[in-house]
């Protein structure tokens, strides 16, 4: 699917260096690549995080915070 999107021009010029690097013709790779490394990351690393925490944070603080994820989620538009 092609869409638009609005770059500034500091990133552009980053990606179009980084195509040339990869000896790619356009850098539509480079931005599948990162949006996807982008949602795993926000996915998975943001809950496996606060689990990690428990110990560092009250039960309660604990809590709401993964209230606050989970609420999120319910109300992600898709």
């Amino acid at each position: 699917m092609r869409t638009t999107i609005d770059l500034p021009n500091d990133l552009r010029q980053k990606l179009i260096s980084e195509s040339a690097a990869r000896n790619q013709k356009g850098f539509s790779s480079i931005i599948v690549e990162a949006l996807r490394n982008y949602f795993d990351l926000k996915g998975n690393g943001r809950k496996k995080a606060i689990h990690k925490l428990k110990g560092c944070l009250s039960e309660e603080e604990y809590l709401l915070e993964l209230k606050r994820i989970n609420e999120g989620r319910r109300n992600w538009r898709t």
